[in-house]
């Protein structure tokens, strides 16, 4: 039963159950008590209590699963601003964590009409297709596919340990210098779900960019499929 206070009731469910969480009692991952559970605990309507864990789930603190439950969402490990142009691995390590790659695999083949269009080529010249997944201390955390034209990186093209970046400017002297970038949520597959290593429920968000070199030639046309759950995204916006 919530104490009585000045505040409005929804605001007293919610400081008690961000409590919870903060706590510790309401643990990452956990289905939470069904809503006539929780309003006879807080001594609420259920009206009041869909308010209070409707603002709980805009500030990202649970998420709902449709015909299966509220769960307390689990804490990105991973935070970044987007604003910098950063490669998946300085990201990884400026966390304190350890990246790695692992089902790395390379393709040459005709770029799609789309890609050719990115990347200022012509109808079905090649490409190199990059796909591997990135790991920041074991964990899978996003699924990469990159496109690099074959003109630039040649036939002696056999793959790489290190970030894009850096073999790039460590094999061809290309310095990446900016990217236009846009940034959606998709729908989860099978190969997401596997390469992820996250269920049906979990969330994908898709980083596509255009990174250019100093001379404006696009160099690189990239999708990171980040696993929702471990990466927090934030844009840092200012007033003129």
């Amino acid at each position: 039963m919530l104490v009585p206070d000045k505040k409005p009731l929804y605001e007293l469910a919610l400081n008690k159950m961000e409590e919870l969480i903060k706590t510790g009692v309401w643990k990452e991952g956990m289905k939470l008590p069904s809503e006539a559970s929780l309003s006879k605990e807080f001594g609420i309507s259920r009206a009041t209590l869909r308010e209070a864990m409707r603002i709980m789930e805009d500030e990202g603190l649970i998420m709902k699963q449709q015909g299966v439950g509220t769960f307390v969402r689990k804490k990105p490990i991973i935070r970044s601003g987007l604003e910098e142009l950063f490669s998946v691995t300085s990201l990884i390590k400026r966390q304190g964590m350890k990246p790695g790659t692992k089902d790395f695999t390379f393709y040459k083949l005709p770029a799609l009409e789309s890609e050719a269009e990115k990347l200022k080529l012509n109808p079905g010249e090649e490409i190199y297709k990059v796909e591997r997944v990135r790991t920041a201390d074991g964990i899978p955390v996003v699924y990469c596919v990159d496109r690099l034209p074959h003109k630039i990186v040649g036939d002696n093209f056999n793959g790489f340990e290190e970030s894009m970046f850096t073999f790039l400017e460590k094999e061809h002297s290309i310095k990446i210098t900016y990217a236009v970038s846009s940034i959606k949520v998709v729908k989860n597959d099978v190969i997401l779900e596997k390469k992820l290593n996250i269920g049906k429920n979990g969330s994908v968000l898709l980083l596509e960019q255009i990174h250019y070199d100093e001379n404006n030639r696009p160099i690189l046309f990239s999708s990171n499929y980040f696993n929702a759950d471990k990466f927090d995204f934030y844009v840092i916006r200012k007033r003129d």
